[in-house]
């Protein structure tokens, strides 16, 4: 018999991992539950506002700074060297999610600027136990990243125990997210002849799948076409190295 190949289990990884992420479908799979909110203790002196109001400028200035520091503008990498600076640059990922905010110029809904980063994922082999996958989140907040928490994988259409994790990770070292800004400035004179307006919106590392048998860059872009102002993204493949697009579907 003869031995499944990776990309021939990787759908029901794919479908694994989302399932134990999440339990409904959306652009995060591994949004958290939201923050607990403690009540402040009532004001005792007279000047107490005043402090309120202070305190309340010094959060805000911390905010807007740690907002800052994680910017599209910072380059596409700016999870992926989070990650890194956490993790350490030789920890084996499997996936990496970054998504960005399009601002309201693309989506009216979109309450944040273009460009903040709204989510930074990453789906790692457990350094204790090789077999296994961990994920966390970057929390935009604070800057620092959450708890890791287990991922189950399931193995269908094979033999699960042909099945090695070693095959869907890679050394965060060997991607270089970087690379993908001569890409993006490449790709400026195409797009803005079809759409009158665009950003991008993400930046992921992808595992092993049925399209590629190693790990991809993509590129997410959002826009408005130029011809009837329709809201309409597209992606694009990129090798590791950030320097080849190996498949283009950013235009309509």
């Amino acid at each position: 018999m003869s031995k499944p190949q990776p990309a021939a289990l990787y759908i029901a990884i794919a479908f694994s991992l989302g399932l134990a992420a999440c339990g409904k479908g959306s652009k995060d799979p591994a949004e958290p539950p939201p923050p607990t909110l403690k009540a402040a203790p009532p004001s005792t002196t007279a000047d107490a506002p005043e402090a309120s109001f202070a305190d309340e400028a010094d959060t805000r200035q911390a905010t807007d700074a740690k907002a800052a520091a994680f910017n599209l503008a910072d380059g596409p990498d700016v999870c992926f060297r989070a990650i890194a600076k956490h993790f350490g640059a030789d920890t084996k990922v499997s996936e990496i999610t970054s998504f960005f905010s399009v601002g309201k110029e693309i989506d009216a809904g979109d309450t944040q600027p273009a460009g903040e980063m709204t989510t930074c994922t990453v789906d790692y082999q457990d350094p204790q136990d090789s077999r296994k996958l961990l994920r966390s989140r970057l929390d935009l907040e604070s800057g620092e990243f959450s708890a890791p928490s287990p991922v189950e994988i399931t193995v269908a259409g094979g033999n699960a125990a042909d099945f090695k994790l070693e095959d869907y990770v890679i050394p965060l070292s060997k991607v270089d997210a970087a690379a993908l800004t001569s890409v993006m400035e490449a790709q400026k004179s195409k797009l803005s002849g079809v759409y009158s307006r665009y950003v991008w919106s993400g930046v992921r590392l992808s595992a092993p799948g049925p399209f590629s048998n190693t790990h991809t860059l993509r590129l997410d872009l959002d826009g408005r076409l130029a011809s009837n102002d329709i809201k309409e993204g597209g992606y694009a493949s990129v090798s590791i190295d950030g320097k080849k697009i190996t498949a283009n579907h950013l235009m309509p």
